[in-house]
């Protein structure tokens, strides 16, 4: 009974760059790759997945090729410019789980509202999920999102504004809670030591790095398509999650398909089990 119990309360995530198309793109076009990511997210067995540079177009094809998925999210740009709307969005397995609430804030002084923090290049967002496993009755709380390419400024405040999400939500309902996404910064950056170190002190938000779990030395989760991992080199793409999780294991994915890439980001993954 205690196996069955602990196997309803495993589950596999995924963090996954999907690598959006930029000016004249002559070689790996998500036309040519969109198949490739399908398979490995169909693949991976994973119950959630959450995937940043996903374009309307993107999601539009990804929802006729993956079978049993719904997709859940809004653009950072609410709307305007729809074919260049990016998504931060939080894809389910149907048999497994399902979304009981949703919402997009941005990544700025106005988390509620379309807006982008000083210095950020474009506006950037975070999705948060509150899901249902549908076997144990069980509830987590999923963040998903993509942090500026440029301003450290940014990236900083953008995790600032996620841990006081976080503190706020269990304020009223804590849960077992998951942040994942490309945070565009390495281990050591300040954005990445306030998620992993809790850095504004709140005392109900305690997260674990996946990374510490790993069988072996982190290399580079960006590749640029080159299929090479360097472990001189260093992960942008993270998944954290609180204390209420036993990490089983962890993986940065290199699967290639007859030298193709579904993307130019690896993912990163986690099973974990609730603990009771």
């Amino acid at each position: 009974m205690e196996t069955s119990a602990a196997q309803a309360d495993e589950f596999k995530v995924v963090s996954f760059n999907l690598r959006r198309d930029f000016g004249p793109q002559r070689k790996n076009r998500w036309e040519t790759r969109k198949q490739l990511a399908a398979r490995l997210i169909e693949e991976s067995n994973a119950s959630i997945i959450g995937v940043q540079e996903f374009l309307p177009e993107m999601r539009k094809d990804l929802k006729g090729l993956l079978s049993g998925y719904s997709i859940f999210g809004r653009g950072r740009l609410s709307g305007k410019k729809p074919s260049n709307d990016e998504h931060a969005d939080i894809i389910i397995k149907n048999a497994e789980v399902e979304v009981t609430r949703c919402r997009t804030f941005w990544l700025s002084r106005k988390p509620d509202i379309p807006s982008r923090a000083l210095f950020a290049v474009y506006p950037r967002i975070c999705t948060v999920a509150q899901l249902r496993f549908k076997k144990s009755g069980r509830r987590v709380r999923v963040f998903n999102t993509h942090f500026d390419h440029v301003s450290p400024m940014a990236r900083s405040l953008g995790a600032k504004l996620i841990l006081e999400q976080i503190h706020r939500f269990n304020q009223t309902d804590p849960l077992p809670t998951i942040v994942m996404g490309d945070f565009n910064a390495k281990p050591n950056s300040k954005a990445v030591r306030i998620m992993r170190e809790n850095l504004p002190g709140y005392r109900d938000v305690r997260l674990q790095d996946v990374y510490d779990f790993l069988d072996s030395m982190i290399g580079n989760t960006y590749h640029g398509f080159k299929g090479k991992i360097t472990p001189k080199l260093k992960p942008i793409d993270y998944i954290f999650v609180s204390d209420d999780f036993e990490v089983v294991n962890a993986s940065v994915d290199t699967t290639c398909y007859d030298g193709a890439y579904p993307s130019d980001h690896y993912p990163v993954s986690a099973t974990l089990r609730l603990k009771s």
